[in-house]
């Protein structure tokens, strides 16, 4: 499963590739507005919404667990709870309200990039984010320990060039300040994680993704703005 990892960023680009193909077909027939919406749709659909299920479960335990065991405890249960639907409300808001605007105001160059990218780049923040963290749980364990625990130095290393590779064709020396603001805000999610969870765990690993996509848009956003 470690190994597996070092692919998570060609996984991303295949992901991008198609929404990049959808947006290009779909823009001929429907108005910009619903094709953003569609595109959303269509990435939650191809991951079969597994990384937005671990975002609200993650966030669910976060805010309702008082203790680190009761947090975990709150992350493996089944239902969605208010903060859980909260959490998913903001963060599809954000990428529709993200892809409204590129639409809307830069080249449709800037929104390419921002789609290649957003599941690139994502995903190798949970490469980063596995490699740099231990698993949170003390006992038992899904997926999400396979992954943390056989990640190696490697897996990172391959991931990493790929997705520095990605981002440099794409958008050049900005391609690497949004890397490097990814790669950031994964570390701050990794201490706090340590220090909130003892570690993390698949549902972590999740929500990394789905607030990562986020933040690649926002920041290829604004920097597309700047000549």
């Amino acid at each position: 499963m470690g190994k597996a990892m070092a692919f998570f960023p060609v996984a991303g680009a295949v992901i991008g590739g198609v929404l990049i193909s959808a947006d290009i077909v779909l823009s001929s027939i429907l108005p910009g507005a619903v094709v953003d919406f569609i595109l959303i749709a269509v990435l939650a659909l191809i991951t079969g919404g597994i990384h937005l299920d671990g975002l609200a479960d993650t966030f669910d335990g976060l805010y309702g667990g008082k203790t680190r065991e009761d947090a975990l405890s709150i992350t493996k249960a089944s239902r969605v709870g208010a903060i859980g639907a909260v959490s998913l409300i903001i963060i599809i808001g954000l990428k529709y309200t993200a892809l409204i605007s590129y639409s809307q105001a830069l080249p449709q160059g800037s929104k390419y990039a921002a789609l290649f990218l957003m599941p690139l780049l994502s995903r190798w923040s949970m490469v980063l984010t596995a490699f740099l963290s231990v698993y949170a749980r003390m006992s038992g364990g899904g997926t999400g320990k396979d992954f943390v625990e056989t990640v190696s130095p490697l897996s990172l290393l391959t991931a990493t060039l790929f997705a520095s590779v990605a981002a440099g064709v794409m958008m050049g020396w900005r391609g690497g300040l949004v890397m490097l603001f990814v790669g950031g805000i994964t570390l701050i999610g990794v201490i706090y994680f340590k220090k909130r969870l003892g570690g993390v765990t698949g549902d972590v690993l999740g929500a990394v993704n789905e607030v990562n996509e986020v933040m690649v848009i926002l920041v290829i956003l604004i920097i597309s703005q700047f000549k």
